[in-house]
C-alpha cells in the first residue's frame, strides 16, 4: 500500500478508538505528521502501527500512556528521529504543487473580483497594466512569505498538542486568526509598496481568470498523477 492508501485505512481503523483514547492517537499523528521533511510513506507506516498498538491495548484496557510511557512529545520525537527524510523528488513535486495551486487561487480571485466590479459596478478598469520586473519581484516575494506562513502554521499545529494543559479553544482561535491576518494584510501590502521597474505590459483583467483556470487544471494533474493530497 502506498501512504495515501495507509492514510483512508487509519482513518476507518481509528474510529474503533475511544474517545479519550482518540482524543490522544490524534495528538500524536498531529505531532507526527507536521514534520514535513520525513518520508510521507515510513511516517503513515509508522503511524498505523502505533494505532495498531492502541487498539491493541485498548482491548485490555490499557491508554496510550501505559504502552507509550507518560511524556507522550518525547517519545514521538524519539520515533520522529527514526522515519528517514523524504526523496528531494517527493519535496519539488509537492512545492511545485503548492506553488502552482496558490497562483490559481490568487489569479482567479482577482480576475473574477476584477471584472465583476467593473462590468456590474463600474469600478475599477477592464485593464491591468504592470511592470514585467516589479511583477516578478512580487510574486517571488509572496512565495517567500507563503513558505514562511505555512511553516508559521505548521510550528503553531505542533506546538499545541500534546502539553499536559490544553489550550482554551477562544485563545488557539484568536492565535491562528492573527497569524492570517497578518499574512493576508502583508501580502495586500506588498504589490502596493513595490516600485514599479521593467517593461511595461497592459492585459486584460478577465485574462487573469482565465490563467488561474489553467493553473487549476495544471495542479490537478499533478495531484492525479502524484496523489499529493488523496
Amino acid at each position: 500500500m502506498n501512504s495515501k492508501d495507509i492514510i483512508k485505512l487509519n482513518n476507518e481503523m481509528r474510529e474503533q478508538l475511544s474517545p479519550e483514547n482518540k482524543e490522544i492517537y490524534e495528538d500524536m499523528l498531529v505531532y507526527i505528521r507536521l514534520n514535513s521533511n520525513k518520508s510521507e510513506q515510513q511516517t503513515e507506516e509508522l503511524l498505523y502501527e502505533l494505532l495498531e498498538h492502541i487498539l491493541q491495548g485498548q482491548k485490555i484496557g490499557k491508554t496510550p500512556k501505559d504502552i507509550f510511557g507518560d511524556d507522550l512529545r518525547k517519545y514521538c520525537d524519539e520515533i520522529i528521529d527514526e522515519i528517514p527524510g523524504e526523496v528531494k523528488s517527493t519535496k519539488l513535486i509537492f512545492g511545485s504543487y503548492i506553488i502552482i495551486y496558490y497562483l490559481g487561487v490568487t489569479s482567479t480571485m482577482y480576475g473574477v473580483l476584477g471584472y465583476a466590479l467593473y462590468h456590474l459596478f463600474s469600478i475599477g478598469t477592464n485593464t491591468f497594466t504592470f511592470s514585467l520586473g516589479s511583477g516578478i519581484v512580487t510574486i517571488i516575494i509572496e512565495l517567500l512569505i507563503l513558505y514562511v506562513f505555512l511553516t508559521s502554521v505548521f510550528k503553531w499545529l505542533k506546538n499545541s498538542v500534546l502539553k499536559e494543559k490544553k489550550i482554551n479553544k477562544w485563545v488557539e482561535f484568536i492565535q491562528i486568526w492573527v497569524i492570517c491576518m497578518v499574512f493576508i494584510g502583508i501580502i495586500i501590502l506588498i504589490p502596493i509598496i513595490m516600485p514599479s521597474f521593467g517593461t511595461e505590459i497592459t492585459i486584460p483583467i478577465v485574462l487573469f481568470a482565465f490563467t488561474g483556470v489553467i493553473l487549476f487544471f495544471v495542479a490537478y494533474l499533478l495531484n492525479k498523477k502524484y496523489r499529493i493530497t488523496k
